[in-house]
């Protein structure tokens, strides 16, 4: 692509996120409607467990299904289109007379089919339509624009919902979401997105999927590492979805406003790492961020388990906000260069199915596991494993010739 419909992209991909992270801070209180509306511990495991699931049965299907296909962009706006309708269903479901949490999950769990396409589409198409010098630049505005956005959505739902009664409040944060959401992929479908490679096969010899998955893992170790790797590190982070609604709720009893307030600390402390971290790629590179970001990122668990006190809490919350971007720009940009380009739709749905397989089984496990050490026994515990996984990068290192000694243009 030419210099000016590149550039284009990139502005593009920041006003749609946007409008999205509207609708993110949103959906961040999920967890807490599904609580307010009388769900157990177990249901809200399964509010993100069960869509996790989805996830991990239906992305390498459908990124093998891309990969036959060219011209993928009907194909990635209308999953999105299709996802964001379905959240429509939550503002009608206070008026179910009964299993409304029963429900509630339910909905979600059958919009992230279409979740699942989606990424299959967007995460290579990313890689396609950013250049590498660009995207460190890229992914701070979009990190910042997100920060900045949940930061204020998060505050003012929390004000509003603590001041507006139950149901009405969640119902209208629902519309507004709703419609963010709708705004956001009109900008999406704005973008220029380029014909893909297909990878061709012969008629009547297509590989078993499993015969590709296994060369895929032995033939690229560095896409293997950072598989591996992403998947002992993102335990604490997957467990800690339902749990910390749980452990700040009902342990230490936040309201929804605390809530929110949190919420937007996180937010806020990410714009301040989007300010360090891109200019620390810059100097040292990628993976030099990644193995200090990771690190870092461990301590966060530590804090709020060892000091359970809201108000310190809010101060750590900021903290593992400005960490974040670290491990997320790094983290991504590494990922992108690991796969080969002409199967990348492929290795990115891999990678997908493996994260949301753990993040099925993390969160799942959240509520036996509460039952079984109690909650602030569990955070610690998490913090332990956050650990390890970020010294896997050390020693199960990730190393790619076109990243090591990249620089942000």
């Amino acid at each position: 692509m030419d210099r000016q419909t590149t550039n284009r992209n990139l502005h593009l991909l920041v006003i749609e996120l946007f409008w999205a992270s509207i609708a993110i801070a949103c959906y961040s209180f999920a967890a807490t409607f599904l609580i307010r509306l009388g769900g157990s511990n177990l249901m809200v495991s399964l509010l993100t467990s069960a869509a996790a699931l989805v996830n991990a049965l239906t992305s390498i299907p459908f990124a093998l299904f891309l990969e036959r296909i060219g011209n993928r962009r009907p194909w990635i706006i209308g999953s999105l289109l299709t996802l964001r309708l379905g959240h429509i269903g939550l503002i009608f479901i206070p008026f179910l007379p009964a299993y409304r949490a029963e429900v509630m999950v339910a909905l979600l769990l059958l919009i992230n089919a279409p979740v699942a396409l989606f990424n299959a589409g967007w995460l290579p198409m990313l890689g396609d339509v950013v250049p590498l010098a660009q995207r460190a630049r890229l992914f701070s505005a979009r990190n910042m624009t997100m920060g900045i956005t949940v930061m204020a959505t998060t505050f003012l739902m929390g004000r509003w919902l603590d001041a507006t009664p139950f149901p009405f409040n969640y119902q209208l944060m629902v519309t507004l979401a709703v419609v963010a959401s709708l705004l956001s992929t009109v900008s999406v479908a704005r973008l220029t997105i380029p014909p893909s490679q297909v990878v061709e096969r012969a008629p009547g010899r297509r590989r078993p999927m499993f015969g590709e998955l296994r060369t895929l893992l032995s033939q690229q170790r560095p896409f293997t590492n950072i598989t591996i790797n992403t998947l002992v590190f993102n335990i604490a982070f997957w467990m800690g979805t339902p749990l910390q609604p749980i452990y700040f709720v009902r342990e230490l009893g936040a309201s929804d406003g605390w809530l929110g307030v949190w919420l937007a600390l996180i937010s806020g402390g990410q714009i301040i790492g989007n300010l360090v971290w891109p200019r620390l790629i810059e100097k040292r590179g990628y993976s030099w961020v990644l193995l200090r970001a990771t690190a870092a990122s461990a301590l966060y668990y530590f804090l709020i388990g060892a000091v359970p006190d809201l108000t310190l809490i809010l101060l750590f919350a900021l903290l593992f906000g400005a960490v974040s971007p670290g491990v997320d720009i790094s983290h991504f940009n590494i990922l992108l260069e690991v796969c080969l380009p002409e199967r990348r739709a492929f290795s990115m749905g891999v990678f997908v199915t493996v994260m949301n397989a753990g993040f099925f089984v993390a969160t799942l496990a959240c509520a036996p596991l509460i039952d079984l050490v109690g909650v602030q026994a569990l955070v610690l515990i998490l913090a332990g494993v956050r650990l390890i996984g970020a010294l896997l990068f050390v020693v199960n290192p990730v190393r790619a010739a076109t990243i090591e000694m990249a620089k942000a243009g």
